[in-house]
């Protein structure tokens, strides 16, 4: 866009936009840190980790909470009525507005639209069952059950047990939704597996932790990490002298996940 207004939230409460912060912060240091302790071998105590936490809490603090001139908050309070009024012609028409698999990109299209490609996915595929009941607590009990014998049997320790046990005010039963892919022809939809607060979350998340760096060591010289790593594979491939003039080079795309 040719315009980009400083402090996107601006319409919002100071208290949303406190806590927008905090989530914020913490969810992208929670990533950064360990992968920078990680892959890079950096000391999570060091300087680098510790500018780059205040100058991200700075960014985020200009972002979402820093005042902003009279012509920008006139020009928020525009963009809000544009919004609401887009709001009730989507409801009133009812069309619905989506976000897409590419960043940025948003989507308009009817409900029925939708749920009629998501029905013809799923019987094309047979990947997914509709259930029946809900399992949510049953699969919580077997957990509890689980991590409470493995502790009483001293198979694992206090705070291990305390860091996979799973909160009942917390968890959710994992879901399957869709989001379209304009790019593609037709608009398939992406289908999405969200399991963020299943019982099993914390689990999951404890035997990353443990496995993550074993596996990302034996499996570096065969994964591409970003663009930028890309590069220096083909520039070492070069080097190697193993780019020929009878070398293909493949992409592949995947229709159904």
């Amino acid at each position: 866009p040719n315009y980009v207004r400083p402090n996107q939230t601006y319409v919002y409460s100071h208290k949303y936009r406190q806590k927008r912060v905090e989530q914020e912060y913490n969810r992208m240091l929670d990533v950064i840190v360990p992968y920078l302790v990680r892959v890079h071998y950096i000391s999570n105590t060091s300087t680098i980790i510790s500018t780059f936490s205040q100058e991200l809490a700075t960014y985020l603090y200009e972002r979402y909470i820093a005042p902003m001139s009279y012509l920008h908050v006139d020009r928020a309070r525009q963009e809000l009525k544009l919004v609401k009024s887009i709001q009730h012609r989507l409801n009133k028409s009812k069309y619905t507005l989506r976000v897409t698999d590419k960043s940025g990109i948003f989507h308009i299209g009817r409900a029925i639209a939708y749920e009629h490609k998501a029905e013809a996915y799923r019987q094309k595929t047979r990947a997914y069952v509709e259930l029946e009941s809900d399992p949510l607590w049953t699969v919580f009990d077997k957990v509890i059950h689980l991590l409470n014998d493995l502790r009483s049997k001293k198979h694992i320790l206090a705070w291990q047990h305390e860091k996979m046990m799973p909160k009942r005010d917390k968890v959710a039963l994992a879901y399957l939704y869709f989001i379209p892919k304009p790019h593609k022809e037709g608009t398939p939809l992406r289908p999405i597996v969200s399991s963020m607060k299943t019982p099993t979350t914390g689990i999951s998340k404890f035997l990353d932790k443990l496995l993550r760096p074993l596996f990302d060591k034996h499996v570096r010289s065969t994964t591409i990490i970003d663009n930028v790593d890309l590069i220096h594979r083909l520039e070492a491939y070069v080097s190697n002298g193993y780019l020929k003039p009878t070398t293909y080079l493949c992409t592949f795309d995947i229709t159904d996940l």
